[in-house]
């Protein structure tokens, strides 16, 4: 097997990626305090055609040269929005007719591998995902319409933030494209 070529990868631009067709789904940071974190949530958003990234909170916005390290540019491409307070951009989000998920183990949440979603291209979806140590704040939590938890087997009970944002965007993309 050959390995390609960047130039054979038909990778859209900056500007092409503005008006494709985005996946129907918003990534909100809860007061994500990495800043590699957030460029690699912007680098996967832009990968999989996220609609758009919610900052709230301590978490930190572009320009950012540690941001951009991570996200290569992906902060460019991608649309972004800052809010101050989660709970008040969570809200915004339902009253725009988003389906909120908080990414968080919590009593009867949803396992990421049995997640049903709505193929209507209506529906639009947000995921939320926490700080590196306290998780999505409890009251984010209590505002969210359901908790998608990923399957853990180890001894760890835990994701990095980046990682989870991964395998949740990957998810969706595969159920709603």
């Amino acid at each position: 097997m050959r390995k390609l070529e960047v130039t054979e990868l038909n990778r859209i631009s900056a500007e092409e990626f503005k008006v494709v067709n985005k996946l129907p789904l918003v990534v909100v940071l809860d007061n994500v305090r990495s800043l590699h974190n957030v460029g690699s949530v912007f680098r996967t958003s832009d990968a999989f055609l996220v609609e758009k990234i919610v900052l709230c909170g301590i978490t930190s916005c572009p320009p950012n040269a540690e941001i951009h390290k991570t996200a290569l540019g992906a902060e460019y491409s991608v649309e972004w929005e800052y809010f101050e307070n989660t709970l008040k951009a969570v809200e915004l989000l339902k009253n725009e007719g988003y389906c909120i998920y908080s990414i968080e183990q919590v009593e009867n949440s949803t396992m990421l591998d049995e997640i049903k979603l709505d193929k209507n291209p209506q529906q639009k979806y947000a995921v939320i995902l926490g700080n590196e140590v306290h998780g999505v704040a409890q009251e984010v939590v209590d505002a969210s319409d359901d908790c998608i938890e990923i399957p853990q087997f180890g001894t760890k009970h835990s994701l990095n933030v980046s990682v989870s944002a991964g395998l949740i965007i990957w998810k969706f993309f595969e159920l709603l494209k």
